[in-house]
């Protein structure tokens, strides 16, 4: 007897939808006693074969029947039988022309193979990735309305309006020349001037934005408690700055004129306000001081407004065409302000959503791993049931719509569940960031656009359709042969173009990585480093199938010398198998290599930081004046003179600087700081060298990239006076005290103007609270002038970074889950695919726990394999990311041992935690009815 080969059956076209494989019938025929041999037989004797002998080999997989029920051969052949020859033979007779199933037929197949037991993880896993990415657009939406309803409220009742330059002032007459314009109902100026208002201690309140802004009370204007200021002598401030101070109704507030002299004021109200509201008004979150007109001009001089608002009867546009345009200025209607404005702010948290977005991202491909995996899986545990299929005339492409089916089931599951997490993510993300915002952004309910609802569908569907290809492809190429076989048919495929393709990447990987260390600037080294990264990553996924059973064995030899047989066992299940134990572990490896290379890129720039502020400032404390919008930029003499005076200080150091047409900042220091205020790390030359003539060069500096010593450098002021100078040292600085430092004479030279101090560093004999009384003792006549401590600088970047570590950590912790969910589903999957091997175990002596620790170890050694690999590689990039955006500036590797340790730890415990619930059923399953299966 002639029998094809499986590679014969793979190679033949598929003649249709729903033609019968003569091939494949001809095969179970052989198989169930049929005796013509395989080229005699026609289609119909095919058919007939398997009517008569197959129906009985496919009951595991006839829909809505129970377990071991058979369908007798006349009732299939009558159609109205539900196995797999009556599915695709009454599909040929009845349904659409030419052969293909109908929808319900194919929809009632699909259901009745799925088992949800098996499906519910690669649910959770959708669900979780379609949540956080739902998320973060409901939380750029409803951030996005908050700002808009926070202006329409402040704007309503404004419908065109005029606006001064940047840096200008409207005459005080431009409220009648917009009166005067035909359809203006009503007019009123606004004016907003810089204003310092001190707390209950005397020290001046500032916000993130700086110190802030008075404003008079213009239309649109509420309280939330008490009422606007009517009379001099009345004042409100917005809510962050009532809530940060403490103030009350009724209370006295400080604020300071022109001429720097406390003037108190009665607090009646507290505004329904969180910024300056005019369009010229700088960004960001700083303090409010609402007064009356006339109060406003006599505390700060005010002499013009910053913008006109109107009221208008009939046409917004058509009246502002007819308004005045003020030389730099700008006329717009009340919609177009409004819009402006929150386009403003939509900038402040652009970097958040762009931030959130890819940390959604890569949660999504975290869940793309583990649905490929499942259906991987699945797909190799029925290749009997699919070769049965094609022996009973199911082709290719039906085999092929069958499992993509499967995967859209699980895709539509995901979606409903999806969205309302999603809805629930984008609602704690805004609370938090409202929190963390210092009132920058007010509460506000959710905001659900049809974009989520969209993307909630498209991405619930994509993730596990995309998921599932590959695998209903290889469903395709299994023969009807497979179902004639004891032992499934596997086929090793070729890794040659997996390797290929890993190597293309690493090379590209590495041709960038080695790219950035010559980029021009440190934020394009940056992007290169990181393109680089993504591409070695990439790589390193293609190859983990080869690399995956030595890497498993490596770190199952200890615990199989110390458990003994469960811990080999696990050791072998976890290695024989690449295909499923590298997706499983890559799903982790995602998430533990961004949370390692984000703890080591933390550490590194906190101890970087530390070290730079620790040589160059060797200082207690740094004074600068306060940018309070007043042209300010020294420190008061006699507020130098009497900290110098003070035998609690042993070190007073003056810093002049100035900034050329070019943005160079340029620096002159104290002779008496060098090498005690000023000691920075020369990478160059000697500071010995700085004489007139000269200058040191701060290697931190993008503007000077590429100067060394012995280089010439052109310094310019503000008037045009030019000097040049020559580098004779490079120093490893903070470019504050300026891109290049001169001397004293070189800088009075080009900066004639700058005549006071514009820092000044302080060194205390004993340093700690003492030395911070008497310094606020010395100052309290300038509250003008801005004291860091800079212990309390360097723990309060220390708190910040940690911060963003724990952030970080929150958004990957959503990675991480979905990884867990896919080591839990691929061990679920192996204990049904494993029921006689593990019976057989059994028999053979292994107990119940053992079986159990089994799985258990098998599961630490995937988690293992992903936290070890992970934290390697996040640990290299990570300071090679660091290299690159710190220049030329050497940066401190630090790893953060006890963190990744940590890191480690909760990944293997949650290895082990996915693992109970297999381990348990596995465990529960008895030896006689597992063997008998």
């Amino acid at each position: 007897m002639v029998v094809p080969s499986s590679s014969s059956d793979e190679g033949e076209a598929d003649e249709g939808a729903g033609e019968v494989d003569t091939a494949g019938a001809a095969f179970c025929g052989v198989r169930f006693g049929s005796a013509f041999p395989p080229q005699a037989v026609s289609a119909a004797a095919a058919q007939n074969a398997v009517r008569s002998h197959a129906v009985r080999a496919i009951r595991p997989i006839v829909p809505g029947r129970p377990r071991g029920e058979t369908v007798r051969a006349e009732e299939t052949a009558r159609g109205r039988g539900t196995g797999g020859g009556a599915l695709w033979e009454t599909s040929r007779r009845r349904d659409r022309p030419g052969g293909a199933p109908s929808v319900e037929r194919m929809l009632r197949a699909v259901l009745s193979g799925i088992r949800p037991r098996r499906l519910v993880p690669t649910v959770i896993a959708v669900l979780l990735a379609v949540g956080f990415v739902v998320g973060t657009f409901v939380f750029g939406d409803t951030t996005r309305a908050a700002l808009v309803d926070g202006y329409a409220r402040t704007s309503r009742g404004v419908d065109v309006a005029v606006s001064a330059a940047p840096d200008g002032r409207l005459p005080l007459s431009t409220v009648d020349d917009v009166r005067a314009v035909p359809g203006v109902t009503s007019a009123a100026g606004r004016m907003r001037e810089p204003l310092p208002l001190l707390d209950r201690a005397g020290r001046l309140v500032s916000g993130l934005a700086g110190p802030g802004y008075a404003v008079d009370v213009s239309p649109g204007f509420g309280a939330s408690t008490g009422r606007l200021p009517s009379a001099p002598g009345e004042a409100a401030i917005d809510r962050n700055t009532a809530g940060k101070t403490g103030y009350r109704v009724g209370d006295e507030i400080t604020v300071l004129d022109t001429a720097e002299r406390p003037q108190r004021r009665r607090l009646v109200g507290v505004a329904d306000l969180t910024t300056a509201l005019d369009s010229t008004a700088p960004d960001g979150v700083y303090p409010i001081v609402v007064l009356a007109r006339d109060d406003l001009v006599r505390l700060t001089g005010s002499t013009g407004l910053r913008e006109v608002v109107a009221a208008v009867d009939g046409d917004p546009a058509a009246v502002r065409a007819a308004l005045p345009v003020p030389p730099g200025g700008r006329t717009r209607t009340g919609d177009e302000l409004r819009h402006d404005l929150a386009e403003k702010a939509f900038s402040r948290i652009d970097l958040v959503l762009l931030a959130l977005r890819l940390f959604g991202a890569v949660a999504a491909l975290v869940a793309g791993f583990v649905s490929h995996n499942t259906f991987t899986i699945l797909v190799a545990q029925r290749i009997r049931e699919t070769a049965l299929l094609r022996c009973v005339g199911a082709g290719r492409a039906q085999v092929f719509r069958l499992v993509l089916a499967e995967a859209a089931v699980v895709g539509v599951a995901g979606v409903v569940p999806g969205l309302l997490v999603g809805i629930a993510v984008g609602a704690g993300l805004y609370a938090g960031v409202t929190r963390l915002s210092d009132g920058g952004i007010a509460p506000h309910s959710p905001v659900v656009t049809a974009v989520p609802v969209v993307l909630a569908v498209l991405l619930g569907l994509a993730l596990p359709l995309a998921a599932a290809l590959l695998p209903a492809w290889r469903a395709t190429r299994v023969p009807p042969v497979a179902a004639l076989r004891i032992e499934p048919l596997g086929r090793s495929r070729p890794r040659w173009p997996l390797v290929v393709l890993a190597l293309l990447a690493f090379l590209g990987g590495t041709a960038l990585t080695a790219r950035s260390w010559r980029a021009d600037s440190a934020e394009t080294a940056l992007v290169i480093v990181i393109a680089g990264g993504a591409l070695n990553f990439v790589a390193l996924l293609l190859l983990s199938p080869l690399l995956v059973g030595r890497l498993v064995a490596l770190l199952g030899w200890l615990p199989g010398r110390l458990f003994g047989v469960p811990a080999r066992l696990a050791t072998e299940n976890a290695r024989r198998n690449p295909g499923r134990t590298a997706p499983t572990a890559a799903a982790l490896l995602i998430g533990i290599t961004m949370m390692a290379g984000g703890s080591t890129i933390a550490a590194s720039l906190t101890r970087t930081g530390e070290e730079q502020l620790n040589l160059a400032f060797p200082v207690d404390y740094m004074l600068t004046p306060a940018e309070v919008g007043r042209g300010a930029t020294q420190v008061p003499a006699a507020a130098v003179s009497a900290l110098r005076a003070d035998p609690a200080f042993d070190l007073v150091a003056g810093v002049r600087l100035g900034t050329t047409p070019s943005g160079m900042l340029v620096g002159s220091i104290d002779p008496a700081a060098f090498g005690t205020a000023f000691r920075p790390q020369v990478t160059a030359g000697s500071l010995a060298d700085l004489k007139p003539g000269g200058a040191v060069l701060a290697a931190s500096s993008d503007l000077l990239r590429g100067k060394t010593v012995g280089d010439p450098v052109d310094v310019a002021g503000p008037d045009g006076t030019a000097r040049r100078v020559t580098v004779v040292a490079v120093v490893q600085s903070s470019s504050r005290v300026g891109d290049i430092v001169v001397t004293a004479d070189d800088f009075a030279a080009v900066f004639p103007q700058a005549a006071g101090e514009s820092m000044v560093l302080v060194r205390a004999r004993t340093a700690g609270a003492p030395a911070r009384e008497r310094l606020d003792a010395a100052l309290r006549e300038f509250p003008l002038v801005d004291v860091r401590d800079l212990a309390e600088v360097r723990e309060q970047d220390r708190a910040q970074i940690q911060q963003l570590v724990a952030i970080v950590a929150a958004l990957l912790a959503v990675t991480l889950v979905i990884a867990l969910v896919g080591i839990a589903n691929t061990l679920s999957l192996s204990v049904l695919e494993r029921t006689r091997e593990s019976a057989l175990v059994r028999a053979l002596g292994l107990t119940r726990r053992q079986l159990a620790a089994t799985l258990v170890v098998e599961a630490l050694l995937m988690a293992g394999v992903g936290a070890v690999v992970g934290v390697a590689y996040g640990i290299g990039y990570g300071w090679l990311t660091m290299k690159a955006a710190f220049g030329n500036i050497e940066p401190v590797l630090t790893i953060p041992y006890a963190q990744l340790a940590l890191v480690v730890l909760v990944a293997a415990a949650a290895g082990v935690t996915a693992s109970l619930l297999p381990a348990r059923r596995a465990a529960r399953s008895t030896v006689v009815a597992a063997l008998s299966d």
